[in-house]
C-alpha cells in the first residue's frame, strides 16, 4: 500500500507544534526577573551618600548611588536576595530582600558610623573623642572625598576643603596650589593662572 504523500507533513507539522509546546511551557516555569531600588543616607543628618557601592553576594553585579542617593539594580533572579552596600569611612552593612518575579521592591539603608555601640537606642549614637565638631566634620568630609576618588570612573585626585584652612579671598588658584602637579602664576601678590604638569597656562581648562 502506498502512503499518502500528506502524511509526512502532517507528521513534521505536529512535530513542530509539539516542539513549541514544550518550549512555551519551559519558558512559563522560569520566573521573570525582578528589580531592586532604594536609597542611602548617612545617619547623622540623613544626607544621601553618592558613589555608595551596592553588591549582589554572590554574583558579579553592583551599582553605585547617583547624587540623590538613589540606586538602581534591574534583571534580578526572582527570590531572595543579599545586598551588601559600602561607602568609606561608614559601617557597611548587609540585607537579604526578598524580589517578586517581574515586581520592584525598594530597601533603603542608613549607614552608621564606624565604632557605633551595638544594639544602640538611639540611630547615629557615636562615643566621641573631647573634640568633638572638628573631629566629626573633618572625618566626614575626608570620608565623602576618599570614596569619591576611590569609586571615580577615570584618574582623579580628590581634596577635601577642610583639610586647607581657609582660604585666602575665596580664590581658587589659591587652593588647587596645593593639589600634585599644579603650578600658579602669581600676579603680584594674588594667583591667578594654573598650569598643570608643565603645560602652560592657556592649555588648562577649569569648570566650576
Amino acid at each position: 500500500m502506498l502512503a499518502h504523500p500528506t502524511l509526512p507533513l502532517i507528521r513534521l507539522a505536529a512535530r513542530l507544534l509539539a516542539t513549541l509546546f514544550l518550549a512555551g511551557a519551559a519558558s512559563a516555569q522560569t520566573p521573570a526577573p525582578g528589580t531592586l531600588t532604594g536609597r542611602v543616607q548617612n545617619s547623622i543628618g540623613g544626607a544621601a551618600l553618592e558613589n555608595a557601592r551596592i553588591t549582589v553576594a554572590g554574583s558579579s553585579r553592583e551599582a553605585f548611588t547617583d547624587a540623590f542617593g538613589e540606586y538602581r539594580l534591574p534583571g534580578l533572579p526572582a527570590g531572595d536576595v543579599t545586598l551588601q552596600v559600602f561607602f568609606t569611612g561608614l559601617a557597611p552593612q548587609t540585607a537579604t530582600v526578598p524580589v517578586t518575579p517581574g515586581g520592584t521592591a525598594r530597601r533603603d539603608f542608613v549607614l552608621e558610623p564606624i565604632g557605633t555601640p551595638a544594639g544602640s537606642t538611639q540611630p547615629g549614637a557615636v562615643r566621641l573623642d573631647a573634640f568633638v565638631v572638628g573631629s566629626a566634620r573633618d572625618t566626614n568630609a575626608a570620608s565623602i572625598a576618599i570614596n569619591e576618588q576611590r569609586f571615580a570612573g577615570n584618574i582623579k585626585t580628590v581634596l577635601h576643603t577642610d583639610a586647607m584652612g581657609d582660604i585666602i579671598q575665596n580664590n581658587l588658584a589659591e587652593f588647587v596650589k596645593y593639589l600634585p602637579g599644579v603650578d600658579v602664576v602669581t600676579d603680584q601678590m594674588n594667583a591667578g593662572l594654573i598650569g598643570l604638569r608643565g603645560l602652560p597656562s592657556n592649555y588648562t581648562n577649569i569648570s566650576l
